[in-house]
């Protein structure tokens, strides 16, 4: 009877969203990354990107539609943790950047994957990384990992510290 009630109290909140700004096609294994690093956090990605469409990604040989969730121009920083570039985030540059100044300034965390880190470091006047690299920029600095679990890694640590300033505020709130 008690597991019944902490699956009840664990799946009673809806997961927290994270806005995943995606360009013409997904570059689905990194999607995959996303998720599960994500969902460890409870949280869940979003797709956002220019235009209301369906996108298209590779599985090897198999194609997979996307259903894109939010335009870039309706989203709302404030309804969102975080914003995700994934990988061919730099196709569509301009949109890409100006997202990411947009939930900067709203201060948010934004975090570019392998693929399209260099669009941060463009942000903050530093050399393009290497295309192992994944980065974040949080409250103005910018954070580097580079090696091949560097999505993985970079995605842990910035849900790791949105939950641990979840956590502070929940005890402020409890008592207001």
């Amino acid at each position: 009877m008690q597991t019944e009630n902490t699956n009840y109290m664990r799946h009673s909140h809806r997961p927290r969203r994270v806005a995943a700004f995606v360009a013409e096609t997904v570059n689905v294994r990194q999607l995959q990354t996303a998720s599960e690093a994500l969902q460890r956090h409870h949280r869940r990605a979003v797709l956002v990107s220019d235009q209301h469409a369906l996108l298209r990604g590779f599985n090897g040989s198999a194609e997979i539609n996307f259903a894109v969730a939010e335009t870039t121009g309706d989203i709302d920083p404030a309804a969102h943790d975080a914003l995700v570039l994934m990988d061919g985030a730099s196709r569509l540059a301009d949109s890409a950047s100006g997202l990411a100044k947009r939930f900067m300034e709203a201060g948010k965390p934004v975090v570019a994957l392998t693929g399209s880190a260099g669009l941060l470091s463009a942000l903050q006047g530093h050399d393009v990384p290497s295309g192992t690299t994944a980065s974040a920029i949080v409250e103005g600095q910018l954070y580097e990992v580079a090696d091949s679990d560097a999505d993985w890694k970079i995605l842990d640590a910035i849900a790791g510290k949105l939950d641990n300033e979840q956590a502070a505020r929940q005890p402020a709130q409890a008592g207001a």
